[in-house]
This record gives structure tokens, C-alpha cells and sequence, in this order.
């Protein structure tokens, strides 16, 4: 495996990392959601998702998509060799919608959990004491602070796509720093290797 190939992968993992992460932000629920009571329908979905592992949720998605039940989307990526990961955009959204649907429950559940959190707060009670309105109260003084946990999350789940998705890879022939990684110990190619585990710690450390 040359530099190229590598550079390659490491470009595929940041292109879908960024991509997977403007997914999953426009698919959490409403920070509102705890509040108004509207959250039940979201918690049992994103229980039953949460239970799921990642190459059912793939096989399913492909099922759906990619089958005779809506042949919408191609089935696996098909990018050539030396070429840059974004040349097959239809073949790399079921992967991306696949990696949406594995980290999204667990993002989601937090942000339910941290804005219960800060609404039972006592700054959240004496702002609604002094008669601002629910949604000043949620947005301005809930909000920013139910964030900080999200973003730890949405972080841990970067280092999870980093390294723990090769089955997600394998099922989708994705291009990902996941099987290159298996590649190079299949290979014994030990420089490989430890660029990859180095550049896997560096992205957990940071």
C-alpha cells in the first residue's frame, strides 16, 4: 500500500466524518423535545437503533435502498483506485446513512439527558421566575449549557468511525482507514500500521 493509497483513506475518513456529523446534527431532536413532551416517539426509536448493531442496520438500510424493495441507491462504493472518495456520491450514501443511524441514538440520548438536566437547574427555575418566556428560557439559558456534553459525545463517536467501523467498511467496500488498517496487519506491513494506530491516538487524544 503506497503513501497515495493511505492519503486516500485518511481523505475518505475526514470526508465522511464531516459529512456523517452534518447528518447526525440535523437529525437530533429539538432541545425543546424534553419540555413539550414530545420526545417519546424519538426515545423509542433511538433505543431500538442504539440495540441494533451496525452491519444490521447496513443490511437493512441496504435492503430498503438498494433492493427490489426501492432500488434507489447502489448497493456498494465503487471508487476507483487514485481516485478522491467523493467520485461516487451515490455509492457512498448508504455507508454515510448507515454510520448516521449507529451514532446519531447515542448523541441524541445525551442531549435528551443534559437538557432534563439543566431545565431541573435552579438559574433555569429563577429565569422562568422572572417571567421570560419558555422559549427565551430554553434557547438563551438551557441550551448553551445541555451543548458541552453533545459535543464530548459527537467526539468520542469521531474517534469510534476512525477505527470501528470496519464492518461497516467491509459491507459497503467503503475505502476507510478501518480496513486499511486490517490490510496492513493481514499484510505484516508495519509502517502502515503504525501510521495508522498513531494517527487512530492522536485523533482520541485530541
Amino acid at each position: 500500500m503506497t503513501a497515495d493509497q493511505i492519503g486516500l483513506k485518511v481523505v475518505g475518513f475526514i470526508f465522511a466524518t464531516i459529512t456523517v456529523a452534518v447528518m447526525v446534527t440535523t437529525r437530533l431532536p429539538s432541545p425543546a423535545a424534553p419540555a413539550l413532551g414530545a420526545d417519546t416517539s424519538s426515545s423509542v426509536l433511538s433505543l431500538v437503533l442504539a440495540a441494533m448493531p451496525e452491519f444490521v442496520v447496513g443490511a437493512l438500510v441496504t435492503v430498503l435502498l438498494a433492493t427490489n424493495v426501492w432500488h434507489l441507491l447502489p448497493p456498494t462504493v465503487r471508487i476507483r483506485p487514485h481516485h478522491a472518495p467523493w467520485s461516487d456520491l451515490k455509492g457512498l450514501a448508504l455507508p454515510l446513512i448507515t454510520l448516521t443511524l449507529a451514532v446519531t441514538p447515542y448523541v441524541s440520548r445525551v442531549v435528551r439527558a443534559a437538557m432534563i438536566e439543566v431545565l431541573e437547574s435552579d438559574y433555569v427555575e429563577m429565569a422562568r421566575l422572572k417571567g421570560l418566556p419558555e422559549r427565551t428560557v430554553l434557547w438563551r439559558h438551557a441550551t448553551p449549557n445541555a451543548i458541552g456534553p453533545t459535543f464530548q459525545v459527537m467526539a468520542l463517536n469521531v474517534a469510534y468511525m476512525a477505527a470501528g467501523v470496519v464492518v461497516v467498511e467491509s459491507l459497503f467496500n467503503f475505502p476507510g482507514i478501518g480496513l486499511a488498517m486490517r490490510d496492513g496487519v493481514r499484510d505484516h506491513n508495519i509502517p502502515v500500521v503504525q501510521f495508522l494506530s498513531m494517527f487512530i491516538s492522536t485523533i482520541y487524544v485530541v
